[in-house]
């Protein structure tokens, strides 16, 4: 039975800033590059199984967020629509639209973000924005970062207690696993979030499991090719740690 490591203490983390070209002036210019630097983290690191996004009413001259008024829905969510049935997909926002999809990939979101901006913040002098974009639930590839992980089953310990957790085999030789669990929602390998302020953008990405922290561990090459990936499209990536995670 192969066993991944949960760290105890501290989690690992990328930080990247991106400004919006002067060309990209509008809410889903701005989505555009925030849905590209996501899947460009995301390739073969793991693969978003839901997407919540929180709106705001925007200056229609500066784009800057407001505080009031509220727009009409505020929060949404899109999920794919078939998942695991032990694998939790709950909305991050209380009261968020759901909306599902049968595969959660660019085209799915842009369309998805620009239906949920429509009709909303009707007032003179505003315009409907987004200001974050928030992944939690994955589907996590494990193929070259557990090595033969073999049985159903993956062990995970945390402190002084152990989470088995299912495993997915495909036909190619795939393996896959899925968190949060609806029994243990705090058990997740990657948290992301995308934040916009009219057009100046902020990719936060924590790591919570060991193989893509620990010096050894053999996902941290998967985390150095992310970030890679990230600064070839124009992010600066001002923070990435512990020591030595990033080039």
């Amino acid at each position: 039975m192969t066993e991944v490591t949960i760290r105890s203490r501290g989690r690992g983390h990328v930080l990247a800033e991106r400004i919006a070209p002067d060309d990209v002036v509008d809410e889903l210019g701005f989505g555009a590059m925030a849905v590209e630097a996501l899947f460009a983290l995301a390739a073969g690191l793991f693969e978003p199984l839901a997407v919540d996004a929180a709106l705001a009413c925007c200056d229609d001259e500066t784009g800057y967020p407001l505080s009031e008024p509220q727009p009409a829905a505020p929060f949404h969510q899109l999920r794919r629509d078939l998942v695991p049935a032990d694998v939790d997909v709950e909305p991050i926002w209380i009261g968020a639209r759901v909306e599902r999809c049968p595969t959660l990939d660019r085209d799915a979101l842009l369309e998805w973000l620009g239906r949920i901006l429509d009709r909303q913040c009707l007032e003179p002098g505003m315009r409907p924005g987004w200001v974050q974009l928030a992944v939690g639930a994955v589907a996590l590839p494990l193929t070259g970062v557990v090595a033969d992980p073999g049985g159903d089953m993956l062990t995970v310990h945390l402190g002084g207690g152990v989470l088995r957790l299912p495993l997915e085999r495909q036909a190619d030789g795939v393996v896959r696993v899925y968190a949060p669990s609806v029994s243990r929602l705090d058990i997740v390998p990657f948290e992301l979030t995308l934040s916009n302020e009219a057009g100046a953008l902020r990719l936060n990405l924590m790591i919570s499991w060991s193989p893509w922290i620990e010096p050894d561990g053999a996902g941290r090459e998967q985390i150095r090719a992310a970030v890679d990936r990230l600064t070839g499209l124009g992010w600066d990536v001002i923070s990435a740690g512990p020591e030595g995670l990033a080039p």
